[in-house]
């Protein structure tokens, strides 16, 4: 069997006997490291796996996820849940359009659907629950609106990606921006048709002075997105700076405007975010390393010299591709997939003629439907956990929101310009 094969096998066969993912890749790296042609010592993994993480870019990632863990614990969210209220709650379904809208604005904080999704999903299943609707369909419907999290700059997902594939994060960022309005907007719509049919309840349209008010008091958390995105467009920050100012920003929000945030709900939150980012980084380092093992073997020469035998059309080359991500999501993290195979197949996007950006956003919203899809979906878990119901029940109500998504994400794919007229406008290549 070549070298390379037996590679692939070990990583197969430990994630069907459920090993952890960290430890799968990095011992089916151990093993490249070993069968490779070119003698190389152990002591190139740690090496390899350090490169991989070795990334001002990176550094973001942990700031984002603790920018959007204080969102929660300042009374932002609760904020946030209060504006979208006044704005869509009168709406047939309506609890389902402030989840909806709550998430998007979110999105342009945190960049992380699941800290997204345990968020607005804290606050709005106990309400949805009590308002008449069915616990599952609370579940669902917010489970559909965390996936926009990391369409909407900033992202987690796009910065992991850019530095993956060596692409700009300000593009990437701005390349998911419209696809994650567009989702936004599609899923409203859902949302109002199922109203209609089952009748769903609707808030009580609010008051002048109460819509001024909850739009007063929502305006200042507005400024936190601005701010982060505007740095960064601006040319004035990093992502990484960007990211640090805005934990800054929800910090003195949530302790001097709102008065919520202690110490104590601080360290907390600082605590767990620690806990999360240091799980990503276990699985980014060997996953980087492994990502190398296979390069060394030719692997992405060899892929791109066989899809390119099947086809050279870019639009059927991406449809294929969506069917195997929408596959591989369900079994394996967004984040190895990212790191691993991506790279794998920049050769022949390059080949192709495909927009980077383009398969940049097509490969994240893909992945983010597999979070909600059985058996790995992390998501789904969470909210079938905060819900406390099946992941039959779950799916009973959220396979209208998959159609959605399934439907929005051939509309991104078949359509590059809806990725790539927004880079081009604000950040073009020079």
């Amino acid at each position: 069997m070549p070298p390379l094969a037996v590679v692939l096998f070990v990583l197969l066969a430990l994630m069907v006997f459920r090993a952890p993912v960290a430890f799968a890749i990095g011992i089916a790296t151990l093993v490249g490291i070993v069968l490779s042609p070119a003698p190389l010592p152990l002591t190139t993994l740690p090496s390899l796996m350090w490169q991989g993480v070795n990334s001002f870019i990176l550094l973001a990632i942990p700031f984002f996820i603790l920018l959007g863990n204080l969102a929660l614990a300042s009374g932002v969210t609760r904020r946030l849940v209060d504006l979208a209220s006044a704005l869509v709650g009168h709406i047939s379904g309506g609890l389902a359009h402030v989840g909806v809208l709550t998430n998007m604005i979110m999105a342009g904080m945190s960049g992380s659907d699941l800290a997204d999704a345990a968020a607005t999903g804290s606050l709005l299943i106990p309400a949805m629950k009590r308002a008449g609707y069915p616990v599952a369909y609370a579940a669902s419907i917010i489970s559909g609106a965390a996936t926009i999290g990391p369409l909407i700059p900033p992202s987690v997902s796009f910065i992991i990606l850019a530095a993956a594939t060596d692409t700009s994060v300000g593009r990437l960022f701005l390349g998911g921006a419209i696809p994650g309005t567009l989702l936004g907007l599609f899923l409203m719509v859902q949302a109002y048709v199922v109203a209609k049919r089952r009748n769903y309840p609707r808030a009580p349209r609010l008051s002048f002075d109460g819509r001024v008010r909850a739009i007063a008091l929502g305006l200042p958390v507005l400024a936190v997105p601005v701010i982060v995105l505007g740095s960064i467009l601006g040319g004035l920050a990093t992502p990484t700076e960007a990211a640090v100012v805005g934990v800054l920003a929800i910090t003195i929000l949530g302790a001097v405007v709102y008065r919520e945030l202690t110490l104590r709900s601080f360290t907390e939150q600082l605590l767990l975010s620690l806990r999360i980012a240091a799980s990503i980084f276990f699985i980014l380092a060997p996953a980087a390393a492994f990502a190398r093992v296979l390069t060394m073997y030719g692997a992405a020469a060899g892929l791109a010299n066989w899809v390119t035998g099947i086809t050279d059309d870019p639009m059927i080359f991406l449809l294929g591709i969506n069917l195997v991500y929408l596959l591989l999501g369900c079994f394996i993290e967004s984040v190895p997939i990212m790191l691993v195979f991506v790279p794998l197949l920049m050769p022949t996007v390059t080949k192709l003629g495909i927009d980077p950006i383009h398969f940049g956003v097509v490969t994240v919203f893909n992945l983010l439907i597999g979070l909600m899809t059985p058996p790995y979906g992390l998501q789904m878990y969470l909210l079938c956990r905060l819900a406390k119901i099946s992941i039959l029940e779950f799916w009973r109500y959220v396979w209208p929101i998959f159609l959605t998504m399934i439907l929005t994400l051939l509309l991104v794919t078949s359509f590059p310009p809806l990725t790539t007229w927004l880079p081009d406008l604000l950040l073009p290549v020079r």
